[in-house]
């Protein structure tokens, strides 16, 4: 009995870290900018980072996918 054994990468790792640098990305775009007036840097910092969870957990699915089929 000769069977293949198929390596696959798991998702949960790359969405965690394309959440961990999506969310470093958009603080430090956040703190460096420049200041939005209006807007104190802690409510800008939030904004950012959640929007930047949003594409780095994005972007980790798509190199997930990416990796799943190179190992098929």
């Amino acid at each position: 009995m000769n069977t293949k054994l198929r390596r696959s990468p798991r998702l949960v790792p790359f969405l965690l870290a394309g959440a961990v640098l999506g969310f470093a990305v958009g603080g430090l775009l956040a703190v460096t900018g420049d200041r939005i007036p209006g807007y104190s840097v802690t409510s800008v910092l939030g904004y950012f980072g959640t929007i930047g969870v949003l594409l780095g957990t994005l972007l980790g699915a798509i190199a997930y996918v990416v990796a799943d089929r190179r190992a098929t």
